[in-house]
């Protein structure tokens, strides 16, 4: 979960009475949408669960995610290999050279919301999903100012700049920049993030993407492409029973050029052991606590 990491490595402890008024990523993001190639822009969907509801409305939306794949008991238990859901789809509206994906998890975790506020459980949340090639780089006001962009979002606190580089499904390799804002209120909290446009072309940190090629027990990587096109976010919101328990989903939308696979879509056997042991080892680090 590398884009759930940058997005959360701008979390402060400053509190918002409504994420859609605080956050100006997550607002984008839902409308009027993230920008995946010329004039196309894709609409993330809505939180499934909303701040404000009573316990019995909480468990009811649960119940309707899992349907009959899974009991409610089994899929809020307190177990590091509880159930999760992921949701792959084609997103709409799409640039036929570069498709739009969806990817959508959901899944029940233990964990006090106030614990986000400590840097070193944050730290070692930041570290989950960071597979080959994975590494993060902090973008700093001196960077910022450098390309005239305003760094007085850095002083906030809930927002900040990251510049990561990631093995995507051992196919692709990725660099690029990205700005994401987190905000909490009583009952949740949200992070989104999407590449940063401003970015592309960028010497230092640029937005790009090259094929990975393995011959001969030598890994080679194509010469690099441009890249943009890619947002999500994640929102854990305090369930009220059972008690202690957070009910956590992401969302993204990226563009998938048509290079990445050579149109084969691989995301439907790749990907879902790979969040299997995402979902896995977060659960795992949250249910350590804070400092421990």
């Amino acid at each position: 979960m590398l884009a759930l990491a940058l997005s959360l490595a701008a979390f402060g402890p400053a509190q918002a009475p409504r994420h859609e008024d605080e956050n100006a990523i997550f607002k984008a993001l839902l409308n009027p949408g993230l920008i995946v190639g010329p004039d196309i822009r894709v609409k993330l969907p809505p939180p499934m669960m909303p701040d404000g509801l009573t316990a019995a409305e909480q468990e009811a939306i649960i119940k309707k995610l899992i349907g009959d794949d899974y009991e409610y008991d089994d899929f809020t238990r307190k177990s590091g290999v509880s159930p999760h859901i992921l949701k792959i789809r084609d997103a709409e509206p799409s640039d036929p050279k570069s498709p739009s994906r969806g990817l959508d998890t959901y899944f029940v975790a233990y964990v006090d919301l106030k614990a986000f506020d400590d840097e070193r459980f944050l730290e070692r949340s930041l570290n989950i999903g960071k597979g080959e090639g994975g590494k993060a780089k902090s973008i700093t006001k001196d960077d910022l100012v450098k390309r005239g962009i305003d760094a007085k979002a850095l002083e906030a606190k809930k927002e900040g700049f990251a510049f990561i580089e990631f093995d995507f499904l051992e196919k692709v390799r990725l660099r690029v920049t990205g700005h994401g804002m987190a905000t909490k209120s009583g009952e949740s909290i949200v992070a989104g993030a999407e590449v940063d446009a401003r970015f592309r072309g960028d010497k230092e940190f640029p937005n790009e993407w090259q094929s990975i090629v393995k011959e001969g027990g030598e890994t080679k990587l194509s010469p690099a492409q441009p890249y943009g096109g890619s947002g999500m976010y994640v929102k854990i919101t305090k369930l009220i029973a059972p008690a202690g328990a957070v009910f956590v989903e992401q969302h993204i939308v990226y563009s998938e050029p048509q290079g990445w696979f050579d149109g084969a879509n691989l995301l439907r056997s790749k990907l879902p052991p790979v969040m299997t042991v995402n979902v896995r080892r977060m659960r795992e680090a949250w249910a350590k606590g804070v400092g421990k």
